[in-house]
């Protein structure tokens, strides 16, 4: 009886962990991640073994026992993540912004209207400022849930940009490394086979657009739902007009 219990218990708990395991699937940062330790692994299976995971053999199996290898692995892992691709990142973030500042003006000024505060809203650091002058802790957690939240947009969107050029990055190294290594079958080229030319378009123009959306996107305004100082601020504005 207690035995199948304990059967009973794991076989609950293995499928509470595939059923999460599949609701991260739909997460684009988890599989952008899951992109990128797939190629790295790719492309050290070429350099230990000639050959790729694509070419995956169950002789293979005996890299796994190399501990000096396994380590040595997951070094350079941490290593690439944590410090090389940020790096290039950053540079690669540089040049485009030079890249872009080269380009007529008619190519990257923004088409949106030029900017008004929609009717209810107040900007964030006035609103801050009568918190703080009104001693008020509810609009004080106001203000804090709205820097929160603004914060946490703002880390997901670069954490998206990073990780589609680290997935970039990695397609290409993965491409370049089969080209050197001659007889090697990466994962890209034979999943693709001759679909290549069309996945490749496609993957590059959804990239493009993640990236201008990620890095290149207009910071959109500051501002925290409260109209009363809105309606403040509209009267001061008109008072403003008035004398002028």
């Amino acid at each position: 009886m207690a035995k199948d219990d304990a059967d009973k218990a794991g076989s609950t708990a293995a499928v509470e962990k595939g059923l999460g395991a599949l609701e991260r699937a739909w997460d684009a940062h988890w599989a952008l991640r899951l992109i990128c330790l797939a190629l790295f692994l790719d492309m050290a299976m070429m350099l230990r073994a000639g050959r790729g995971l694509w070419q995956w053999s169950p002789g293979d199996k005996a890299l796994l026992s190399d501990v000096g290898w396994v380590a040595v692995l997951v070094v350079a892992f941490s290593f690439a993540v944590a410090i090389v691709i940020p790096v290039v990142l950053i540079v690669l973030r540089q040049i485009s912004v030079i890249v872009l500042s080269w380009l007529p003006g008619f190519l990257t000024a923004s088409a949106e209207p030029a900017y008004q505060r929609p009717l209810g809203y107040a900007p964030a650091r006035d609103f801050r400022n009568l918190a703080l002058r009104e001693k008020d802790n509810f609009l004080f957690r106001m203000y804090e849930a709205h820097e929160q939240k603004k914060q946490a947009e703002r880390l997901t969107r670069e954490r998206a940009g990073e990780l589609t050029a680290a997935a970039l990055l990695a397609a290409l190294a993965d491409w370049l490394l089969v080209q050197w290594i001659s007889g090697s079958v990466g994962l890209i080229v034979e999943a693709l086979a001759g679909w290549a030319p069309i996945v490749t378009a496609v993957t590059l123009l959804c990239a493009g657009f993640i990236l201008k959306w990620a890095w290149f996107s207009d910071t959109p305004p500051d501002v925290i739902y409260y109209p009363p100082l809105d309606q403040e601020l509209r009267d001061k504005e008109r008072e403003a007009r008035g004398l002028c």
